[in-house]
């Protein structure tokens, strides 16, 4: 649950490793020395992405009862109940420590206010189990100042939480009916087991003294507490799943199929995919066209494909423990290889997509907003859009913070940079549909 990336990450930062981008943000443009360079007003901006953002929420193709989510929201609400939050100078004169229990204090009761806004039901679980740990966090480290509890006493709790993760590991196996499905379900609960893993490994590795802060009491508790929502979730999604099949069958031997078909498809792919680093973003098409924004994003583009390809190649086989949730990592990467390769043809078909003022940010973020809703009416695959279509989506949303957060006047360089971003989620959103169908006939084939 909750994959969001950073707004800046390694995408957008090789998206501007063009010398022309270089020069421009040290400040350069391309410009004479005197010359001023364009620039926007910052409230015209805002105003030309005020309009919502497509909502785009996680969900899972499982009926989760009401009761579930109670369950969570119940249990955050119970840890909160035995802090004495928001906390005050006497109770923690710490400002430091003061200021961030009462931050994540904030955060949980915000979330729980929350739930019932969610969009769907998985959003809503999302949210209560964010308050869960929020909560605890807050509980455990008011436990270290108001009664000593330390990091040693909370590591002993680590064993048991495993065993729990390893049961349910071991009683998980992929049953199901449609193989469709069945992988975005499985993936959901592989992804939920390998997080209560990591989160446990984590937190051992960073706290192996006694002692500790009220801090990082509440980290430690924290990352506890995520291993144990990951597990419930993990459990309550496959007994949920088991119980909703009229009939049953291992699809493990479909998915690893199927995820040998994507795979050699990726491989077959590559030839036509640019190095992870170009140093002109140009270079990429064969017309004359300036380092507009969409030759950057078709170099982020590029270069997040390349890298992702690679990674499939540097895999020495396609054998694997998670078969389900590698067939959505193939379908990824496909979606980053046909949206660079349809941006740089439309771009070689003569479309410049230039940001040169406000106009042009608002069109390419409706033409993103588009793709989102053409993507949500996709027929074919559609299961497997509806997991992946909130990972590309978000792009708008953080483009829009940005936007959102300029004042006085902008460069006009610095707006087309951030503009990146719509012209990618445009591109991906729209490469996602064709993709997923390609990956629910190889499901459903078994073969290629």
């Amino acid at each position: 649950m909750s994959r969001e990336r950073s707004a800046i990450g390694r995408r957008r930062l090789l998206a501007i490793s063009g010398t022309g981008a270089l020069a421009a943000l040290a400040g350069c443009s391309g410009f004479l020395s005197g010359e001023s360079e364009p620039t926007v007003d910052a409230d015209a901006l805002a105003e030309a992405v005020s309009s919502d953002a497509p909502a785009v929420p996680e969900t899972v193709p499982i009926d989760i009862e009401a009761s579930f989510v109670d369950e969570q929201e119940s249990i955050a609400r119970s840890a909160l109940d035995g802090v004495p939050a928001p906390f005050d100078r006497e109770e923690i004169p710490n400002g430091v420590i003061r200021e961030r229990l009462n931050g994540v204090y904030e955060s949980a009761t915000e979330s729980i206010d929350r739930v019932d806004e969610a969009l769907t039901p998985y959003d809503r679980l999302d949210r209560a189990n964010g308050a869960r740990v929020d909560a605890h966090e807050v509980q455990a480290a008011w436990r270290a100042i108001d009664t000593d509890l330390t990091v040693s006493e909370l590591t002993a709790e680590a064993p048991a939480i495993a065993g729990s993760v390893d049961e349910v590991d071991a009683r998980w196996s992929y049953v199901g009916d449609d193989p469709v499905r069945a992988v975005v379900v499985h993936d959901e609960i592989g992804t939920e087991i390998r997080a209560a893993r990591n989160w446990l490994d984590s937190r051992h590795r960073r706290t192996a003294h006694d002692g500790g802060t009220a801090l990082e009491v509440g980290a430690l508790a924290s990352d506890h507490e995520r291993a144990r929502t990951s597990v419930a979730v993990a459990s309550y999604l496959f007994d949920r799943f088991r119980a909703s099949l009229d009939a049953s069958a291992d699809l493990r031997p479909r998915f690893e199929a199927a995820r040998a078909t994507l795979r050699t498809r990726v491989l077959d792919r590559m030839e036509s995919l640019p190095p992870r680093d170009v140093d002109e973003p140009t270079s990429l098409v064969d017309r004359d066209v300036g380092e507009t924004a969409g030759v950057r994003a078709l170099a982020s583009l590029g270069s997040d494909a390349r890298f992702r390809a690679d990674s499939v190649a540097d895999a020495e086989s396609d054998e694997g423990p998670s078969p389900a949730s590698d067939v959505l990592s193939l379908a990824d990467v496909l979606v980053y290889v046909r949206a660079f390769a349809s941006l740089r043809e439309r771009i070689e078909d003569g479309d410049d997509i230039a940001v040169e003022g406000v106009e042009d940010v608002a069109a390419v973020r409706e033409s993103a907003i588009d793709a989102v809703a053409e993507a949500r009416d996709a027929d074919r695959g559609a299961l497997l859009v509806d997991a992946m279509l909130p990972g590309f989506a978000s792009e708008i949303r953080w483009a829009d913070d940005r936007m959102g957060r300029a004042s006085g006047t902008v460069r006009v360089d610095s707006v087309a940079y951030d503009a990146i971003d719509y012209v990618v989620a445009g591109a991906t959103c729209r490469a996602l549909p064709p993709v997923c169908a390609e990956a629910a006939t190889a499901l459903r084939n078994g073969s290629s």
